[in-house]
């Protein structure tokens, strides 16, 4: 009787069936132990989160209380009546008390305000509606001594408020202090003649309790010593730490795993069913699949999407060549697709793949006859052809891929451009293994990509070398920026008409290579085709934030590789940059190229949209070097347009070249958009661009690009 069941047709298979069913028994003990445990480390991570969240909750609300005592003394110190009452030989106490004094008691928003002579002795006070008769600081502690000492000067010369914490007599305060000037024009005083006011607000539990109600802390207390880990030292503005505030954690991980446990029971309850499911129908399976045997190998060597022989089955064909000991002449075509990555970003895999297959049934109809043509994967195919015309054939063959990718393929309803890198390898199995003719085509391919794509490229010695050395050198940029080798420098921009510096733009350096230093235009490049341009640009990035952070009146300006827009999460990386530094997004501007803007429409205007409502500004860089046109001018909606040196450099030598940068500043000026020209290197080009109406100059009249230290010394030259 014919039993196609049978476990005796196939003896391996008792054997399979014995380690499935003990390896589903132990998943099965995996994934309840697993889930219980991922419930426990879930719900403390929930915990610790949450402690941190109230940790940050108390340290804003902390700021906060910081930042209402030095709203109110902008309030009460700066004011016109303060002044001519304060300034008067004789202070008017009624005046004062019923002004300052009595506050204490109708809003209660501070306890204590005082007047400071110009010696910061106390002239008058009342602390909590009573008369205030010391005259030294010593009441204050020193909280209120170190923001004076600090800020001494620039109280007396300066229009800030200063405000932090102090310990007082009567306890915890935060205090603030700053001098009574007018509302409008400066302070009119002979003698050095100067009065502070100085304001508190003890703490107390009913403030303790408001901040709790406003930030969601319940219990906030404070104590004099650290009650939790994640208890918040409360510093004076000398450094001293005070007390701790502390608060009773709510446990939300606990609560959600206790809700969550009977779900949990469900789901094991459920898993288990499916993994014993599993179990009986692998059983059957196991028959199945080893009657498929055969059919499993050929679809091991065939790409599922394009149904082309895939990378496995191109190099096992080689290698039998190669055993038989043919000695003819082979060629390997290696095709890179250009732009593949983004036709799936811009418009979804599904579309990539549906073009993956138009572009294979396009090759394959055109293979040369006994070529084999294969999909390497992703968007590589690869073409073997041997005999005594294989690279004549070869050569054929590539020309044929650049002119059908040269036009536009139709997909769906779309219409997609893209091209085509291409490496060409000859040579006789006898002389070189199937794998090294691959290398080989694969260096060719290389050079054909960073040498401008679109074009073919055959093998040689000296590509060899070339190829060693960018490979050096990316082994040296991912080491170099472990080691902190690199550098960012910057150029200064000067506004046009004051000449003076208002931003600078962040250029990368590499002075520490072990080798000796590389000109960024050699190493940026190797970056760009190696991936290492995502690392490389956010550290300049992050650096170059951290490095005009202090720099309030400064602008920042950083170039962004096309490599780096086309990446889906660069907005987001961006903003997390800013946040690590904590840099104003309204400082800084990403410049990018127009050449990726036309070749990537939708991408950029997408990327573009999310990073202006950052409130970053984008620039147009490198403008009048390619297409430029008015229409994705307006499409894009940039905020700067800087104008190539290429362009800007030949005004005080070619009119045409200055009438159309004063046609680009007439463009810009009606579009909303402000200009900046690149390459300044003489006077003359100086004036005759102010001129022509730029808003901002760059170039080696005004500077080199140089290091943070050399910027921050100029800035204190001119400031002297």
């Amino acid at each position: 009787m014919h039993t196609p069941l049978s476990w005796r047709k196939i003896p391996s298979a008792k054997t399979l069936f014995v380690m499935i069913f003990m390896a589903g028994l132990g998943l099965i003990v995996s994934v309840v132990i697993l889930l219980y445990l991922s419930l426990n480390l879930i719900s403390s991570k929930a915990n610790e989160i949450d402690e941190q969240r109230t940790a940050l909750s108390v340290q804003g609300a902390v700021q906060t209380s910081v930042n209402r005592v030095w709203s109110l003394v902008i309030d009460n110190a700066v004011w016109d009546d303060a002044v001519r009452e304060a300034y008067r030989p004789a202070l008017d106490v009624d005046w004062l008390y019923n002004t300052w004094g009595a506050g204490y008691k109708v809003n209660n928003l501070y306890d204590g305000t005082f007047v400071l002579d110009e010696r910061f002795r106390v002239l008058w006070g009342s602390f909590r509606s009573q008369p205030f008769t010391e005259k030294n600081l010593d009441f204050f502690g020193d909280g209120l001594k170190s923001l004076i000492q600090i800020h001494a000067n620039a109280l007396k010369s300066d229009k800030n408020i200063y405000a932090g914490i102090t310990r007082t007599r009567a306890g915890i305060a935060f205090i603030g202090v700053g001098l009574i000037r007018p509302t409008m024009g400066s302070l009119q005083a002979g003698d050095n003649t100067r009065r502070f006011l100085v304001i508190t607000r003890h703490i107390n539990p009913q403030i303790l309790r408001d901040l709790g109600n406003t930030f969601q802390i319940d219990d906030l207390t404070f104590t004099p010593e650290q009650i939790t880990d994640v208890s918040v030292p409360l510093k004076s503005a000398s450094g001293e730490v005070l007390g701790y505030l502390s608060w009773t954690p709510r446990l939300p991980g606990a609560a959600a795993a206790k809700a969550a446990s009977l779900d949990i029971t469900r789901i094991v309850l459920f898993t288990a069913a499916l993994i014993l499911l599993f179990i009986l129908f692998s059983c059957v399976g196991l028959y199945k699949l080893a009657r498929g045997e055969n059919l499993a190998r050929k679809v091991a060597r065939t790409d599922w999407l394009s149904h082309l022989p895939n990378r496995r089955a191109l190099i096992e064909e080689l290698e039998r060549v190669s055993l038989r000991g043919d000695t003819d002449r082979k060629s390997v075509v290696f095709i890179d697709l250009d732009g593949f990555k983004d036709v799936n970003d811009i418009y979804g895999h599904e579309v990539g793949d549906e073009l993956i297959v138009i572009i294979a049934g396009a090759l394959r109809d055109n293979v040369p006859k006994d070529g084999m043509l294969a999909r390497m994967g992703g968007d590589e195919f690869a073409m073997t052809i041997g005999g005594e015309n294989a690279e004549a054939l070869a050569s054929a063959f590539a020309g044929f891929v650049l002119d059908y990718l040269h036009n536009a393929i139709r997909v769906g309803e779309r219409t997609i451009h893209i091209g085509a890198s291409i490496g060409i390898a000859s040579g006789t199995l006898v002389e070189c293994t199937s794998s090294e003719l691959f290398r080989r085509a694969d260096i060719a391919m290389y050079h054909s990509k960073i040498t401008g794509k679109g074009r073919v490229t055959h093998y040689d010695t000296e590509l060899n070398s070339v190829r060693e050395r960018q490979v050096a050198i990316e082994g040296q940029i991912r080491s170099g920026l472990e080691r902190e080798e690199f550098d960012v420098w910057y150029q200064p921009i000067v506004d046009a008409r004051s000449q003076k510096m208002v931003s600078v733009e962040a250029l990368v350096r590499w002075p520490r290579r072990p080798e000796g230093p590389l000109p960024p235009d050699v190493f940026i490049t190797i970056a760009e085709t190696s991936g290492l341009i995502y690392a490389l640009g956010q550290f300049v990035l992050r650096q170059a934030c951290q490095d005009l952070e202090p720099f309030a009146d400064l602008k920042l300006s950083v170039n962004i590789s096309p490599a780096q827009f086309r990446d889906p999460d660069f907005e987001a990386k961006v903003a997390g940059a800013l946040e690590f530094s904590r840099f104003p997004a309204t400082r800084l501007q990403l410049e990018v190229t127009e050449t990726y803007v036309l070749e990537n429409p939708e991408r950029a205007r997408s990327a573009i949209s999310n990073l202006k409502a950052q409130g970053i500004a984008v620039a147009l860089d490198d403008f009048g070097t390619g297409y430029s046109s008015i229409g994705y001018l307006r499409r894009f909606n940039f905020d700067t347009i800087k104008i190539d040196k290429s362009l800007a450099g030949l005004v005080d030598r070619d009119e045409q070249a200055a009438a159309l940068v004063s046609g680009t500043v007439r463009i810009a000026s009606a579009l909303g958009m402000s200009v900046v020209a690149e390459g300044v290197e003489n006077e003359k080009q100086m004036k005759l661009l102010r001129l022509a109406g730029c808003d901002q100059l760059q170039g080696f009249w005004y500077s080199q690009p140089m290091p943070i230290e050399a910027i921050r010394a100029l800035r204190q030259q001119r400031q002297c």
